[in-house]
């Protein structure tokens, strides 16, 4: 593994991203490893605890099957001081898993604007495709610090230039009742690496939240084109995965690296 940083707090944030992405793989669908209990990973001052994994955990060497995802994630500080706010995530996974939304129903942005949860869920029924919950701690000045979560949706946004769109909703109290609405693009890479996905983190409380949890599910299968279609599929032809990714903090440190992760092929 290696990794590169640049800004304020070098060494410890080079860590955290290493095992940062070990938890974007998960979340990306392409991890073959389940976690039958959450690891705890503690980085300086920063304390990491990861948990679950993809449904089936074996998967063929020749061709792609149907996986579901089930993953958590949770970040916090052993002094309690207050976590940098992420913006930007850019993450890039081999060959060896994709998404598909041949056929799938989309929902726009526009439609999920100052919705509550029920009301999300309602509109844009069809095109939900994961759930899940987030929390982020917000920081006033000259006041302690609070925790704030709201149920997470995921669905499936209208594409963009071609490219699949995943919409995130999370409506909750930080403090007063707020919508927050942000989308994620799906596209090709290059070179070794097959997907890439881009994901834009909405300020929180004007900048002074930052997001320090997430735990989602996704799995979807509709019928499109005379058949049936799935959402996520990989495929596990060496043993492994590979992924990169980059992310952009409120403090303009600029983190990337790279992470391997094992898989079980079968016949």
């Amino acid at each position: 593994m290696r990794s590169v940083a640049k800004g304020r707090g070098g060494r410890a944030r080079r860590r955290w991203l290493i095992s940062l992405l070990a938890v974007l793989a998960i979340v990306g669908g392409v991890a073959a490893t389940a976690l039958a209990r959450p690891q705890v990973v503690k980085v300086g001052n920063l304390i990491i605890t990861v948990g679950g994994g993809v449904f089936p955990s074996r998967l063929p060497a020749d061709s792609y099957a149907p996986i579901g995802l089930r993953a958590e994630a949770r970040l916090a500080t052993a002094d309690g001081s207050h976590l940098p706010a992420a913006r930007h995530l850019i993450v890039e996974f081999d060959k060896s898993g994709y998404l598909n939304t041949t056929g799938l129903p989309h929902c726009a942005v526009g439609k999920l604007k100052n919705t509550l949860t029920n009301e999300a869920k309602r509109i844009c029924a069809r095109s939900l495709i994961g759930f899940g919950r987030a929390g982020a701690e917000i920081e006033f000045p000259e006041q302690p610090p609070f925790f704030a979560s709201g149920q997470m949706l995921i669905f499936n946004g209208p594409p963009q230039g071609g490219r699949p769109v995943l919409i995130f909703h999370v409506y909750a109290h930080v403090p007063a009742p707020t919508t927050f609405v942000t989308t994620a693009t799906v596209g090709k890479a290059s070179g070794a690496y097959g997907t890439r996905v881009e994901v834009s983190i909405p300020a929180i409380v004007a900048g002074q939240g930052s997001l320090t949890f997430a735990r989602l599910v996704m799995k979807k299968d509709w019928k499109a084109g005379g058949r049936t279609q799935n959402l996520l599929l990989a495929k596990c032809p060496n043993g492994r995965f590979l992924t990169r990714g980059k992310m952009t903090f409120s403090d303009n440190t600029v983190l990337s690296g790279k992470v391997i992760r094992s898989c079980t092929p079968t016949g």
